[in-house]
């Protein structure tokens, strides 16, 4: 029964390191586009006399939107990966779940044990 259940820590393990690895490559991505974004905001915060000066706030402010919304394209590719990634470890969990089910009825069932919780414990 142990060897049974313990049998979905590896396929939860190898999920998981392939869904954190891409989602790393995919983060990658969004970070620069977030850095520039604070770069801009930085420039003008600390220049805010010129920008309001020539009336240049709108100007930086679609410039900083479209940064924002570049990285928000990027981030909802992550949603597939997330999606994939937490769909399969919750496929093995429920997986173990019923492979221990499966195997305590079984083995109540040719009386190798004569009570559920002995499989409980």
């Amino acid at each position: 029964m142990t060897l049974i259940t313990l049998a979905v820590a590896p396929f939860i393990l190898i999920v998981t390191a392939v869904g954190v690895a891409i989602d790393a490559s995919m983060e990658g991505r969004i970070l620069p586009i977030y850095s520039r974004a604070g770069q801009l905001a930085e420039e003008v915060f600390s220049n805010i006399a010129t920008v309001h000066a020539f009336w240049a706030g709108p100007k930086l402010s679609r410039k900083y939107e479209k940064l924002l919304s570049e990285a928000k394209v990027q981030g909802m590719k992550k949603s597939l990966n997330m999606s994939i990634l937490f769909s399969g470890e919750y496929f093995g969990i429920f997986s173990g779940y019923a492979l221990a089910f499966f195997q305590g009825i079984r083995m109540y069932a040719n009386g190798e044990i004569t009570e559920s919780g002995d499989i409980v414990t």
